[in-house]
């Protein structure tokens, strides 16, 4: 066997390269920035190997919006995933650091996030994973409320702060974001959800 055939690039790899690359083009660009020359260039592989690969910008983007939401819901298990009871105080930090993997991502990981999940409203077909997504999301939030002794109520109420609060930070920036501004606003919510929600009979 030559050398240029065992150094050949296996086919997996050169299709993983793609859909990193499409990610990568959406956090920077929007979902409008996905051409199969644009990936191409931006995996530095042939452009046959996109055409080849997946037929579609939107074969391109369903790609893209499975891996985000694999990998979305990991991290959302790393810090929900705790034991049946937690204090308060350990609920905040692990949101605290949820929130900091997301914006300090070097890949902007979030914005293709946001990106993805816009579309998946615009587009029926992208409906279903965007659900999946949500439901996992959400199973994780509400595991991780329920062990910091909160009211039901209050996983969604938090979750939404989270992705609230982190899509102002992405859209206008501020320095010491998570100590100054969030971590004292989620104290604050968390404060307030505990003496003021309902709990179930």
């Amino acid at each position: 066997m030559g050398t240029a055939a065992r150094r050949a690039t296996p086919p997996e790899a050169i299709r993983a390269a793609i859909i990193e690359a499409t990610i990568r083009l959406i956090g920077r660009a929007g979902v409008d920035g996905v051409t199969h020359r644009a990936v191409a260039q931006e995996a530095n592989v042939a452009l046959a190997s996109t055409t080849y690969y997946f037929d579609s910008k939107d074969a391109l983007v369903e790609e893209a919006l499975e891996l985000m939401i694999a990998r979305s819901i990991e991290c959302v298990r790393r810090y929900t995933a705790c034991p049946s009871q937690i204090t308060q105080d350990e609920l905040i930090d692990r949101m605290v650091g949820f929130a900091d993997e997301q914006i300090n991502d070097p890949l902007a990981f979030v914005l293709a996030q946001y990106e993805l999940m816009l579309e998946a409203g615009r587009e029926e077909y992208l409906r279903p994973l965007a659900r999946r997504w949500t439901i996992a999301y959400m199973d994780g939030f509400h595991h991780v409320v329920r062990s910091a002794g909160l009211p039901e109520p209050a996983a969604e109420v938090i979750a939404n702060f989270v992705e609230g609060a982190v899509l102002n930070h992405v859209t206008t920036p501020s320095d010491d974001f998570l100590e100054a501004h969030f971590k004292p606003l989620l104290t604050t919510l968390v404060s307030a959800l505990e003496s003021g929600l309902p709990r179930e009979s």
